[in-house]
């Protein structure tokens, strides 16, 4: 009904304006005739392209910090009728809008109104972003209005955000890795390790390892498409994050994730491998240390996961199995690299030898030190070091004093650190077993009175000094009152014990279960 209305209400409008012929020239008339057919046609959205691309050509997108924006164009019949409010939306799909449905939104694009050609047809262009981590070859891209229901859906084409774009870092020392014949090596990209970032930080991503043949191309390797790869055999590797035929590094100026070239040759056995320092250093500080190299005879790094020896001073080094090892003391340093079938050393004639970046520090006594009764003495360190610093023990306690100096009264193992805190950070300990006055033979009688004299059961020296020395003693009524593997001449451990004021005891010394000497011990209180 309205529809009739509305189209008698234009009839009014134009049999008025063709009635006054006299104000209005013929030519004029052309101009304002209605087609009512078209003012109520509903516009559609149609024909969307990648210029200069048509629907049926491959198009592939490499979007990165060179190349941020991309453009399409679409057409809208009847665009004359759209609604004020109407806004242009693109979502993009890698499932043909199967799930979701509705595909993911393109976040801000710019679309602007480019001409109609004299025709009823709007052409637009817009200008976009792909999301993050777009990543494939089997995407669409859908023009939708939110005023209208139709919508005009792309061909299929493939679209990379090179998220990660620049070297891959591996872990190979400057490209190179020397494997023993017989033996295998893993080239593995590294984890993200600031500053230099790692493309396993997106999962998503897969990679193409490439080899060179025998042509001197590098051709992808088949099936090899994780973040690591394992060689048998010398040649020349290098990795590159998967962005497709056009967007990957070796199609793309743009694309700058790849690796370094990566030399793998191979040794035989009964060659020879060295030792080097990255600065040619012979002396180490043992704060810092020194980083050791080893390499093959033209300076190629061994690989990592192989199985790698070092030594000091012939002795190996525990758990020192990678292709560096860092060195914190003096000595000379070997290596060796076995696979069982194959064994390549660093010969002893070649050893690397580092000296020790260090000060000297003595002590003003030697050990043992006998103390005298009731004597105190003073442990004092002489030293060359710029800016020492001084830690006391004793049995292990760490003591107040700070000094060079310490006063000693009682007998003990005294440690002192003396530690230089200038230039090369380094320690060196000093040790001084203070001893209580010797005897030259095991006495039959003790006085514990505390007046500092025979207070204790003292045997001589020789005895005490292996700290296995053991002794049991028994009352007179045969009950054990002490025992122990390790004595050092204490007992009794406390003067106030309830001695009668003239008592016998037996006693039995032994080490390792030699019976030395048994008797008879009186005490006299």
């Amino acid at each position: 009904m309205w529809t009739k209305s509305l189209n008698y209400l234009l009839f009014l409008i134009v049999f008025a304006i063709h009635s006054n012929a006299n104000t209005i020239e013929n030519k004029n008339e052309k101009e304002i005739e209605i087609n009512s057919n078209y003012l109520f046609q509903t516009p559609s959205i149609q024909t969307v392209r990648f210029p200069p691309f048509s629907f049926t050509d491959a198009v592939t997108f490499c979007q990165s910090s060179a190349n941020p924006t991309h453009e399409l164009t679409f057409q809208v019949t009847n665009y004359a009728n759209l609604s004020g409010s109407n806004q242009f939306q693109l979502f993009l799909s890698d499932n043909d809008f199967t799930n979701p449905t509705t595909g993911i939104q393109i976040s801000n694009p710019t679309i602007v109104f480019t001409g109609d050609n004299g025709t009823t047809t709007g052409n637009y262009k817009a200008t976009f972003s792909f999301p993050a981590q777009t990543y494939g070859s089997t995407y669409k891209i859908r023009v939708k209005a939110t005023t209208l229901s139709s919508f005009s859906t792309s061909q299929v084409f493939s679209a990379y955000d090179l998220i990660f774009n620049q070297q891959i870092p591996l872990n190979v020392t400057n490209g190179n890795a020397v494997i023993c014949t017989g033996s295998s090596y893993t080239i593995s990209i590294l984890e993200n390790n600031n500053p230099d970032p790692s493309p396993l930080a997106y999962s998503y991503l897969t990679y193409t390892w490439y080899k060179k043949n025998a042509s001197g191309i590098f051709v992808a390797i088949n099936g090899q498409t994780g973040p690591s790869l394992t060689v048998t055999s010398a040649g020349f590797y290098y990795v590159e994050v998967n962005y497709g035929v056009t967007c990957s590094s070796s199609a793309s100026p743009n694309t700058l994730a790849k690796s370094v070239q990566v030399t793998v040759t191979e040794i035989s056995s009964g060659g020879t491998l060295q030792i080097n320092t990255i600065n040619g250093a012979t002396e180490v500080c043992e704060s810092i240390g020194v980083e050791l190299l080893l390499q093959d005879n033209s300076g190629n790094m061994v690989a990592n996961g192989s199985p790698i020896s070092w030594f000091l001073d012939g002795s190996i080094i525990p758990n020192a199995n990678s292709n560096t090892y860092l060195a914190t003391q003096g000595g000379s340093y070997t290596a060796s690299l076995d696979n069982g079938s194959c064994t390549v050393t660093v010969p002893n004639n070649q050893a690397y030898v580092l000296d020790d970046i260090t000060f000297n520090a003595t002590l003003n006594v030697n050990t043992p030190y006998e103390l005298e009764i009731g004597q105190n003495f003073n442990a004092i360190v002489t030293t060359d070091a710029i800016s020492p610093s001084f830690e006391w023990y004793l049995n292990t306690n760490l003591l107040s004093e700070t000094s060079n100096s310490l006063n000693i009264a009682t007998a003990g193992q005294y440690t002192v650190i003396v530690t230089e805190n200038s230039g090369c950070i380094s320690t060196i300990e000093l040790n001084l077993l203070v001893i209580e006055p010797s005897v030259d033979e095991i006495p039959n009688l003790i006085s514990p009175n505390g007046d500092g004299s025979n207070d204790k059961f003292k045997v001589p020296y020789n005895l005490t000094s292996s700290n296995n020395l053991s002794l049991e003693i028994y009352n007179s009524s045969g009950k054990q009152i002490y025992a122990t593997d390790n004595y050092q001449n204490t007992w009794p451990e406390n003067n106030n014990d309830a001695f009668q004021s003239k008592a016998f005891y037996y006693y039995k010394l032994s080490k390792d279960n030699q019976l030395i000497k048994e008797g008879i011990l009186t005490v006299i209180k």
